[in-house]
């Protein structure tokens, strides 16, 4: 049962949908919706549930009220636009594909951007895309920060991604990120293990949330090393949203060029070398293929932006000797 007053849209839970995900409750009850769009307004803290909000995970009991807050008809996102933008294609087969993407592009569109996304360039070039998550994230598994370059995996059919989304979920596809962080190690190697959450202060950043996070594990070894940064390949075990830049930053070695989580002196170093971005790069993924069972190994050189800057710390290093 549902009842819309005041751009306020009521729903009262009966004995057939006790149990429910509210995510996907709701979405089976909206028209023109999507669930990631749902998931969107729950993460805004949109959606209550007898007057408290909740994450989408909340199973639903009977009588439950659920209300959503500025409720508008329709979903944003379902007439996204196609757009004739270039991809580089790393790896293409019937089931899926691996693109290379650049700096600077939003995976998905997002409240407020809806054009220029990997999501929009991939229906202008491909007709045949999974829909699990809906149009707005037509093809995508798993995401890439806006200004994180690198390898990104894309499901061609449904079947594909469900495939893909266990893998992510028992950890079976690795990843290695190519990152430029402040100061140095004592240890050629380390491993992070804490939990991450959305911060309290700010909805829009993740923080270390003992309490609240979810499980996190990152580990990193040095591969080079300059004055007042270090290049380091990092591997996070688990996905969580912007996971690498938090766990970096957490033990104070945040990412350079991060203008989110890095510091006065990271920040500081990125304007001088001229970086207009985070020093991230998603550079290889390993993974046995989940419809054929071939072994999938693919790599990414990183970008021209980021050489410059490795080539300007060489230097500095060869005149310091």
């Amino acid at each position: 049962m549902s009842k819309k007053e005041a751009n306020v849209l009521s729903f009262t839970v009966d004995a057939g949908s006790s149990g429910q995900r509210i995510d996907k409750f709701l979405t089976d009850r909206i028209e023109k919706t999507s669930r990631s769009h749902i998931q969107n307004i729950i993460r805004r803290d949109k959606v209550k549930v007898n007057g408290k909000v909740v994450n989408k995970h909340y199973r639903l009991v009977k009588n439950d009220r659920v209300t959503i807050e500025g409720f508008k008809e329709g979903d944003p996102y379902t007439e996204v636009t196609p757009q004739k933008i270039n991809l580089r294609v790393v790896y293409e087969d019937q089931y899926l594909l691996v693109i290379s993407k650049k700096s600077g592009m939003l995976t998905h569109p997002v409240p407020g951007f809806s054009k220029d996304t990997i999501v929009n360039a991939l229906l202008y070039h491909y007709h045949k895309l999974s829909n699990l998550s809906g149009r707005d994230r037509a093809g995508i598994v798993h995401r890439l920060d806006k200004d994180t370059s690198g390898l990104l995996i894309v499901a061609r059919d449904d079947n594909t991604h469900r495939l893909l989304s266990e893998k992510f979920k028992e950890r079976e596809i690795k990843k290695t990120y190519t990152a430029l962080v402040w100061g140095s190690f004592s240890e050629r190697k380390g491993e992070i293990i804490l939990p991450i959450g959305r911060s309290r202060m700010d909805r829009k950043k993740m923080s270390i949330s003992i309490d609240r996070g979810r499980d996190a594990v990152t580990r990193f070894e040095v591969k080079e090393e300059f004055e007042n940064s270090t290049l380091l390949d990092v591997h996070p075990e688990t996905g969580r949203t912007h996971q690498v830049r938090v766990h970096l930053s957490y033990i104070d070695h945040p990412i350079i060029g991060d203008g989110i989580y890095g510091s006065s002196k990271s920040k500081k170093m990125a304007e001088e070398l001229g970086m207009g971005r985070q020093f991230l790069h998603a550079k290889r993924l390993e993974f046995t293929h989940p419809v054929t069972g071939k072994q999938i190994v693919l790599e990414d050189k990183l970008s021209d932006d980021l050489l410059r800057c490795l080539k300007i710390l060489r230097r500095r290093v060869k005149m310091a000797d």
